[in-house]
């Protein structure tokens, strides 16, 4: 599991020393941080024996309620799985885990955020929806978001509810 963290181009450590605090006062894993190459991204890798990261998103929710906002992560988004840009890679572990916990009664979408890579977003799309000919496709308000962060040879993907990660801009406007 890991988590995908943006911040402002050259906050970048900061952004990762203070998640990293926060992940590790609020839980017991191994925090690894994994530099993107890409500015104002930047990837944590948790590794511990429990392995939900919408359980720890929740922990570190609290942790921002009881504590406030945090200052250099703008946001944090959830992965499931982190696996090499390889197209016929991501259908594959894409299409397992909306086999896992898409239901025929669910609608879904699917969020694609690409950087620095020369797949092309509409392929992408196209050949994952194509494998999940199950429920419905709802772009507005669908039951799961399919998201798929592309960040140059690295993939992350998670399915949640829509808008399941942490934006500081939503938490301070609330």
């Amino acid at each position: 599991m890991s988590f995908l963290i943006s911040s402002q181009r050259t906050n970048e450590r900061d952004a990762l020393s203070e998640a990293y605090y926060v992940l590790s006062d609020v839980l017991d894993y191994r925090v690894k941080p994994l530099k993107s190459r890409v500015p104002g991204l930047s990837i944590l890798k948790l590794e511990g024996e429990k392995n939900n990261p919408f359980a720890v998103l929740e922990h570190i929710k609290n942790y921002i309620k009881e504590k406030g906002p945090l200052i250099a992560c703008l946001k944090i988004v959830p992965l499931e799985f982190l696996i090499k840009t390889d197209l016929p890679l991501i259908i594959e572990q894409t299409t397992k885990l909306a086999k896992e916990r898409i239901a025929p009664s669910q609608s879904w979408r699917i969020t694609l955020n690409k950087r620095q890579c020369n797949l092309r977003s509409r392929q992408i799309i196209e050949e994952v929806a194509d494998r999940i000919n199950w429920g419905s496709v709802k772009l507005k308000t669908p039951d799961i978001e399919i998201r798929i962060e592309i960040i140059r040879d690295l993939t992350g993907i998670s399915l949640m509810p829509p808008n399941s990660e942490i934006s500081m801009m939503k938490i301070s406007s609330d």
